[in-house]
């Protein structure tokens, strides 16, 4: 009898682990057809588009946070579950809106890699070592994931030739190393490992949590490119050696004209 109610919480864990992440999926393979269709519409100049891209991300994150401090909105049936929607539809059509139309293929190959990341991060963080704090845990599994992220793109850049993608690989590791923490951190919240109970009120909002954090990796990978090519630049002695001349001479002349 004594063993009922933890029984029952963790029934309770279990289900609103399977909503939310369901709910998640579904909002990102919507996402990911939204991103696809500038690419499939090349005859019609959709994006970018700097007015649609204020307006889906200006109504979007100001509804997001309402949506989040107002309590009663939050647990509101059907209303949360509404706006959760909303604030997911605004998100990723703002995403849609910043980026130039992309291939099919692209799309689908930074959607893989940021959905097997996120899977693997996911479960890791749902699991919980016996006697060991949580926050000793995320750190264990950030070091672990850092140490084989290295090896493998130490392997996978000393078989490349074009110091480009050289760059752009270190840009994917880089977010990686970034973003890991924080999705074994929601993975942590949401399996209730921080002492809290399961989000079943709450489960629109990790939803759109969960999306709003697959559409900053998608934004960010999407410009590993170009990020790669300006830190590529920057690092050639002789764009360092013009570099330092422009920014002496820009520092003389302000003192001068003092």
């Amino acid at each position: 009898m004594s063993d009922q109610p933890a029984d029952g919480v963790g029934r309770l864990r279990l289900q609103a682990r399977l909503w939310i992440y369901g709910t998640a999926l579904a909002f990102i393979l919507l996402a990911i057809l939204l991103l696809m269709v500038p690419g499939l519409l090349r005859g019609y100049p959709l994006v970018p588009n700097d007015e649609a891209t204020y307006s889906f991300f200006g109504v979007g994150l100001f509804t997001l946070c309402v949506y989040v401090n107002v309590m009663w909105l939050r647990r509101k049936f059907p209303l949360n579950w509404i706006i959760s929607c909303s604030i997911a539809a605004c998100l990723a059509l703002g995403t849609v809106s910043v980026l130039s139309d992309q291939l099919t293929v692209h799309v689908l190959l930074l959607s893989v890699e940021i959905l097997v990341v996120m899977s693997l991060l996911l479960l890791v963080g749902s699991l919980r070592l016996p006697n060991c704090p949580t926050i000793v845990y995320l750190f264990f599994i950030w070091g672990i994931f850092a140490t084989f992220s290295s090896i493998l793109m130490t392997v996978v850049t000393f078989q490349m030739r074009d110091g480009l993608l050289v760059y752009e690989v270190a840009i994917h590791f880089v977010l990686w190393q970034i973003v890991c923490p924080l999705i074994v951190f929601q993975a942590q919240v949401i399996s209730g490992h921080w002492e809290n109970l399961p989000p079943i009120l709450d489960k629109p909002l990790c939803s759109t949590m969960l999306l709003f954090t697959f559409l900053a990796c998608y934004a960010f990978l999407d410009s590993a490119d170009d990020i790669g090519f300006e830190v590529f630049y920057v690092g050639q002695s002789s764009n360092q050696e013009f570099l330092a001349r422009a920014i002496k001479s820009e520092f003389e002349m302000l003192m001068d004209s003092k």
